[in-house]
């Protein structure tokens, strides 16, 4: 039981980003190299590519970024697009999202799958916008880490 709560968590990981299975994944192979044989019950192997069918359903994973912005009213919307020009200007190459949940208009910047990497940004963007913080969002999509 322990070997395959292993093989789960191990194989859990590169899951969520692929698209087949990770058993195939494995046991492919290019020219000059070895061959890998999996010995397992199939129930592991259905459990492991219903558990990569769900990751892929999802869309992304949870995460975190930094809010340097928001606000409600009719003004919102023109001072999230200034926040969020200002932001730029000065962190060119940070990915910066303008969000709309109503009635609040968000800025957020950078893509983060753990808080303590959104550390050091944080510390820089604290000089120009002493209120932002770090903020759990529940789906960021793979392709932005």
């Amino acid at each position: 039981m322990r070997k395959a709560f292993l093989l789960l968590f191990l194989l859990g990981g590169m899951a969520a980003f692929a698209q087949t299975s990770p058993f195939d994944k494995v046991k492919s192979r290019s020219a000059g190299e070895g061959q890998i044989t999996i010995r397992q019950s199939p129930d592991v192997e259905r459990s492991i590519n219903d558990y990569v069918v769900s990751n892929s359903r999802m869309g992304g994973v949870e995460g975190y970024r930094i809010q340097i912005y928001s606000g409600t009213g009719t003004n919102s919307k023109h001072e999230a697009q200034d926040v969020r020009s200002k932001f730029l200007n000065q962190f060119p190459n940070e990915k910066v999202f303008v969000e709309y949940s109503a009635p609040f208009m968000r800025v957020r910047v950078g893509s983060f799958r753990h808080m303590h990497e959104a550390l050091p940004l944080l510390r820089k963007v604290k000089a120009s916008f002493p209120s932002s913080y770090i903020v759990r969002d529940p789906s960021i999509p793979f392709n932005e880490f």
